[in-house]
């Protein structure tokens, strides 16, 4: 590391101590004035109470939360899983460290003694016990939020090391990257889709569309762009389904790297660029990007899987390592939110008999390909993911338990048979996360 980005990483860590100094000061009074009022004005109680405990915990944890992500890590953007994550540190910490703190500073009779007499001195009729009680607990919440501050970073959302940033250089202009968008009936989203494509700041694309067979105007809009455009190559078939449709662009692609895009989706103008930067090391094997959801029926939107993930550990099973991803993460899942090496993805097919989670088989099925070799992770929001435009007989399909135990036999099947104890442990993981899923999607086809 060059002198110059040891000093700008020396102070940016400590700005970075600062701004937490001042926090875990705001923290700590907030926490000190509202444990006393539910202590005093809502339960009545001068001893350290479970609920009352549990209530400042909770609220303090929330802040913490909120701040930490505001202003201490503001370059992260935490998902729903990190926060999840925050909230079981936090107090697994508190219940840690708590019996010993109020056990330490029950000893401190000075310290005790004289806030005792100022809380007399300016009429606030505390008894002596509650200045003790409350006063460790306002020592817990300090040393909880400094202790955070050492491994909070870390748990919630993994090493700092592997934030990589990838330059695009003047080398990469001449890499021919082939995009392929199969169609079926999205003439809604269809022209947001291609001029999406069309506008990437790497022009070197290869895109074709491939129309399977819509009965609207979508084949025309196609057929439109590929008279504008020369890069754009049409192929109208039967419809046979997405697989299909995705199986024959890889067939006619040329490019030496593949990206998927669905069609009623679109895609930021630096998502080719970005996610063509970190080839440039021979050992990546699939460059990963984060997603920004767009919740159609209500009009919101969301940026995830641009959180860091650790890089694999040094003699790890790299199965185990993809389990693991699976597991804590959704952004293995899809095919469209990557950029795969042509000569491997080439030899690769879509399944066909698959009409639920045949992408996530396909991402699995490459990279049992490419064991040995590094993923890369874009920490962006390039994938412009529309939720919401999915048919009832999609959501028929998310909603079947079937479908869910089909795809868990698949992955069973990829990890092999006699899995040592950690991978197996990661596969139960995701079936686990597979039940919590299946459970929103019978819910959200209820809405």
């Amino acid at each position: 590391m060059a002198k110059s980005e040891k000093h700008t990483k020396s102070t940016k860590t400590t700005v970075r101590v600062g701004k937490f100094a001042i926090i875990g000061a705001i923290l700590t009074v907030v926490n000190y004035l509202l444990y006393t009022f539910l202590s005093q004005v809502i339960i009545k109680d001068n001893n350290l109470l479970p609920l009352a405990s549990f209530i400042s915990t909770f609220f303090i944890t929330f802040l913490a939360y909120f701040l930490h992500s505001k202003i201490t890590w503001k370059e992260r953007h935490p998902n729903r899983t990190s926060i999840i994550k925050f909230f079981i540190w936090n107090f697994l910490l508190a219940i840690i460290i708590c019996p010993f703190l109020t056990w330490l500073f029950s000893n401190m009779k000075l310290f005790y003694e004289l806030a005792f007499n100022i809380s007399n001195t300016i009429n606030l009729q505390f008894e002596y016990d509650f200045i003790e009680s409350t006063g460790a607990f306002c020592f817990t919440t300090a040393v909880t939020m400094i202790l955070n501050y050492l491994f909070y970073d870390k748990f919630v959302f993994g090493s700092q090391d592997v934030v990589q940033t990838h330059i695009y250089n003047n080398n990469l202009k001449s890499i021919k990257v082939s995009i392929i968008v199969p169609i079926y009936n999205t003439e809604k989203y269809l022209t947001d889709c291609i001029d999406s494509i069309i506008k990437q700041t790497h022009d070197n694309l290869e895109i074709i569309l491939v129309d399977d067979g819509s009965t609207d105007n979508s084949g025309k809009i196609a057929d439109k762009y590929a008279k504008k455009d020369k890069r754009i190559k049409v192929i109208h078939q039967k419809n046979q389904g997405q697989s299909s449709a995705r199986n024959i662009g890889l067939k006619k692609s040329t490019g030496n790297y593949i990206g998927f895009i669905d069609a009623d989706d679109k895609i930021k103008p630096s998502f080719v660029a970005d996610l063509l930067a970190p080839f440039a090391d021979d050992s990546i094997a699939l460059s990963v990007c984060g997603i920004h959801y767009k919740r159609l029926k209500s009009h919101s939107a969301e940026d995830v899987y641009i959180s860091p993930l650790r890089t694999r550990r040094p003699k790890e099973n790299f199965k185990s390592y993809i389990l693991y991803l699976l597991a804590v993460d959704g952004r293995m899942y899809s095919s469209v939110n990557k950029l795969y090496r042509a000569d491997i993805a080439r030899k690769l097919a879509f399944d066909v008999k698959l009409n639920f989670a045949e992408d996530t088989k396909f991402v699995l099925d490459y990279l049992d390909k490419v064991k040995e070799n590094k993923l890369a992770f874009v920490l962006k929001p390039l994938y412009i993911y529309n939720f919401g435009t999915e048919t009832s007989t999609m959501r028929s399909v998310s909603t079947n338990w079937h479908n869910w135990q089909i795809s868990y036999t698949n992955l069973k099947s990829w990890l092999g048979p006699n899995p040592s104890m950690k991978p197996k442990f990661w596969l139960h993981m995701v079936y686990l996360r597979w039940r919590v899923s299946h459970l929103r999607s019978k819910r959200r086809a209820k809405q």
